[in-house]
């Protein structure tokens, strides 16, 4: 399958005939959707769209296509957005060359975008709460030529209620094994090869990906531990604000959308650490060991302790009182969030 936009005009040109000949609600002519694929480009230059994803939201307008499989079509803006999250706001959930293009009820499908070093088409799908990123199709031409082929064989049916009616989609289930016909036939996929899922763990994702996000082999390179954390503890008492990598286990951690905030222990000692959401692409997470370049302040405060908050939410929601719950999560959150870290984490870095 080739990603020049003629063979998505062709899919898109089958998918609209096979709507209106099916007597479905007709699948509608983008609008004006210039200046957010300029905003895309933008921001996520280098990186390019490929063409077919961009021919797709230039021609029709994803929301008119309400008979088809689950995940359904998403708008650019609405992309666009998701995309900038991902990237902001959780680092290594979702690598910045997977650009979304569907979306429903938690589960996605991303069309790899273009580095510059051969990627660029294949579609993946993925969902929130932990799935590995499973390719579908090796261009989004071919899922959309797929989708236009079960419209014209009819497989839909139509249901009748009292109150309304609704079109269900591949209710012989077929939509999956087509899929897979499909995707063997274009395989090896470059990159790829037979691969059908890839673990969404940072640590598992193909070199072409990390580099992508910046995480190059020298980023990921271990330097060793320069310093122990009672060695900075004892600095930082003195009125210094000492600079130093350590290795140490993630006892405890509090998380938001900004960073995390985590104690780790080396064995000497424990230090109150925040981690800006821009170094968490590798972590950091409970009860795992990390490399941490850090920044410690001078005679920092000492750090607070959540615990009884802590005990107190999980007693509240065990007794399913959601009022005392709330108020003791926000308690634990202000703790968390709105007071200093001893610290503060440049780098992050896995032990393998």
């Amino acid at each position: 399958m080739s990603n020049d936009p003629q063979s998505i005009d062709a899919a898109l040109d089958r998918l609209v005939a096979a709507y209106d000949a099916a007597g479905l609600p007709p699948i509608r002519p983008a609008g004006d959707v210039g200046a957010v694929l300029a905003e895309i480009r933008a921001e996520i230059a280098p990186l390019v769209l490929p063409a077919d994803l961009e021919r797709f939201w230039q021609r029709v307008d994803p929301a008119s296509i309400t008979v088809a499989p689950y995940p359904r079509p998403t708008d650019a803006a609405f992309a666009l957005r998701t995309w900038k999250t991902h990237r902001d706001e959780s680092p290594g959930m979702t690598p910045r060359l997977l650009f979304p293009v569907a979306y429903e009820s938690w589960g996605f499908l991303f069309v790899e975008l273009e580095d510059g070093r051969g990627s660029g088409g294949p579609v993946f799908d993925w969902a929130y709460a932990g799935s590995p990123f499973t390719i579908c199709f090796p261009t989004l031409a071919a899922y959309v030529d797929l989708l236009a082929t079960m419209i014209e064989l009819d497989e839909f049916v139509r249901h009748e209620l009292e109150t309304h009616s609704y079109v269900e989609f591949d209710p012989d289930g077929r939509w999956k094994d087509a899929l897979n016909v499909r995707l063997s036939d274009a395989q090896p996929l470059l990159h790829f090869g037979y691969a059908r899922e890839l673990d969404e763990g940072v640590r598992s994702w193909p070199e072409h990906w990390l580099l992508a996000d910046g995480l190059t082999p020298e980023t990921r390179r271990l330097r060793g531990a320069t310093s122990t954390i009672a060695d900075l503890l004892r600095r930082a008492a003195a009125g210094d604000a000492p600079v130093a990598t350590v290795r140490a286990l993630v006892t405890s951690l509090a998380g938001s959308g900004a960073g995390s905030r985590v104690a780790i222990d080396d064995g000497t000692g424990v230090l109150d650490v925040w981690c800006p959401a821009a170094v968490c692409a590798y972590g950091p997470s409970i009860r795992s060991e990390f490399e941490f370049d850090v920044v410690v302040r001078p005679a920092p405060d000492p750090v607070p302790d959540w615990s009884p908050e802590h005990r107190e939410a999980q007693s509240a929601a065990l007794a399913h009182d959601l009022a005392r719950a709330q108020a003791a999560a926000m308690e634990l959150y202000a703790k968390a969030f709105r007071t200093t870290a001893a610290a503060e984490a440049t780098a992050i870095r896995p032990i393998p």
